[in-house]
């Protein structure tokens, strides 16, 4: 049995992900004029369901990293300035179930030692 707990931390990172969810954005000044196509969020918290995944720290930097291009196309271009964390995630998944033949590439060529990176 491992050493650490593979669990640890999982409730604080819950916990910040509805925080992030939930609090309006601090940053934001009311002052200002209102001139986006906000609606809010496609769908609420409540209907969502916390499902941990387990992914290597440079594959969760990759997702950070997409996550944070995602948001500046939606802000540069859809005047969206409020996404949230839950409808980045539900879409990413949407997208993925889309494409199971490259799931399925991307999981045989790691188990064969093949550097994904080197194909960029």
């Amino acid at each position: 049995m491992p050493d650490e707990n593979r669990f640890a931390g999982l409730s604080e990172a819950e916990k910040e992900e509805e925080r992030t969810d939930a609090e309006p954005d601090a940053a934001a000044d009311p002052a200002e004029p209102d001139d986006s196509e906000e609606t809010g969020p496609a769908f609420e918290f409540d209907q969502t369901t916390a499902k941990s995944i387990y992914v290597r720290e440079e594959t969760l930097e990759l997702l950070e990293d997409t996550e944070f291009e995602v948001e500046m196309v939606l802000r540069r271009n859809h005047s969206i300035r409020d996404p949230t964390g839950r409808e980045f995630h539900d879409a990413a998944v949407r997208v993925l179930a889309e494409h199971t033949d490259e799931v399925v590439d991307s999981i045989l060529a790691a188990r064969a030692g093949e550097d994904e990176d080197a194909e960029d």
